[in-house]
């Protein structure tokens, strides 16, 4: 039988916001590419950057990965083992409160903006056609969150928001499947078990479309966060001499240094294969993710922060987390709008590429920050709105803080 949680102070990381924010430009840049002149006119007159941009769709599988981070810690600072805090009810709607009103938000917008603004409903021959044409079927399992479930809606309207639906999705599982698991299993083998079943349906190209592997991934945050847990506890009560210095800074992160480097060589000798068959790649930065996270976690709750956590949690970084769910939801079909605006102008693919990095990325993203104001930030949850009074504020932000445990704990 494995060990049960006990109840503690909650665990907050600074430099998950930075992380997080970094994955959602990265994922900004990529569509940004993607959406440069016509349907592949970036990939065919500028190749050269596909090695380097091409990898910015890996920051969706660290998202997934990260979720499944923040919502285990509180899990795990909890005596009632391995059970949602607040029950299953609460649980959904805590998550239902935090990311459906600003999705429902930027779907209804979007459906509006490709409704009635001409050049967003005609076919143009660039990558914005892929999400058209937007009927009641694409708009209504878009609303209900299952369009993951049908491969020819699941890209239509705006297309990052598959991974929203999955995400979704996830949670219930956690709540039903994921930690009944746990509690019968443990979980190493429960995210094990997880992890082989992602790869089994990738391999099978079994359900593509609704990306089965996130389940695991998701489960490789979780087990991050039960290690990171368990090891600030053992670590209070002394059982933890074993991590001196040494073993929580430059030795652990010279072996994640080198399973990163492990992992840039694998894709950069099959680049695309990883590209094309994107499961095997997902998984791979998962894995990653996962120790990386384990890494800065164990490293921060003993006292020996390392200069990854640091790096992170630099002040505009953190900010980009912030809002980075807003970034997430309202930029692509932006970014296909500015573009859409400059393919009169007949601009070689290069200078159509330079003037959307210097001119329509930094409109989508002030944008996309007046959206989080109008609507994001009414529905922060309680570990968002103590990031977003450090932010700005001129105190030092630090790196890992404990808080305790309140009635309606939730973290993103």
């Amino acid at each position: 039988m494995p060990s049960q949680p006990r109840e503690s102070a909650r665990l907050e990381f600074t430099y998950l916001d930075g992380l997080r924010g970094l994955a959602a430009f990265a994922v900004v840049f990529h569509h940004t590419y993607l959406f440069t002149g016509l349907t592949d006119a970036a990939k065919t007159d500028m190749p050269w950057m596909r090695p380097i941009i091409g990898w910015g769709y890996l920051g969706v599988p660290l998202f997934i990965v990260l979720s499944g981070y923040v919502l285990m810690l509180p899990v795990m600072t909890r005596s009632d083992g391995y059970r949602v805090p607040g029950g299953f009810w609460k649980f959904i709607w805590r998550r239902a409160r935090r990311i459906l009103p600003p999705y429902w938000a930027a779907l209804v917008f979007f459906a509006l903006v490709v409704l009635f603004v001409p050049v967003m409903h005609n076919p143009n021959g660039t990558q914005w056609d892929t999400k058209l044409p937007m009927g009641w079927g694409a708009f209504l399992t878009h609303l209900f969150l299952v369009h993951d479930f049908f491969p020819t809606y699941i890209g239509k309207i705006n297309g990052p928001m598959w991974s929203v639906a999955i995400e979704w999705q996830i949670y219930f599982l956690m709540a039903l499947l994921i930690l009944p698991m746990w509690r019968l299993l443990g979980g190493w083998v429960t995210t094990s078990v997880l992890v082989a079943a992602g790869l089994w349906m990738g391999v099978e190209n079994r359900d593509a479309s609704m990306h089965p592997w996130f389940v695991g991934l998701f489960a490789i945050g979780m087990l991050a966060a039960a290690i990171t847990v368990r090891a600030r506890d053992a670590h209070l009560e002394g059982r933890l001499r074993f991590l001196a210095p040494r073993w929580t800074g430059w030795v652990t992160g010279a072996l994640v240094v080198a399973a990163t480097a492990a992992m840039v060589l694998m894709f950069a000798s099959r680049r695309l294969y990883f590209q094309q068959q994107t499961w095997p790649s997902e998984i791979a930065i998962g894995v990653l993710s996962g120790i990386v996270l384990t890494w800065l976690g164990v490293a921060a709750v003993t006292g020996h922060h390392t200069w990854f956590s640091r790096f992170l949690a630099w002040r505009p970084f953190v900010l980009a987390g912030l809002v980075s769910y807003s970034v997430y939801l309202f930029h692509s079909p932006l970014l296909a709008f500015g573009n859409l605006l400059l393919l009169p102008l007949g601009l070689s693919t290069k200078w159509q590429f330079l003037v959307m990095v210097v001119v329509v990325v930094p409109v989508t993203i002030a944008l996309c920050v007046g959206f989080w104001w109008l609507v994001e930030r009414n529905f922060l949850n309680q570990r968002q709105r103590h990031a977003a009074a450090e932010v700005t504020s001129r105190e030092p932000i630090p790196t890992v803080e404990t808080v305790q445990p309140v009635r309606e704990s939730s973290v993103r």
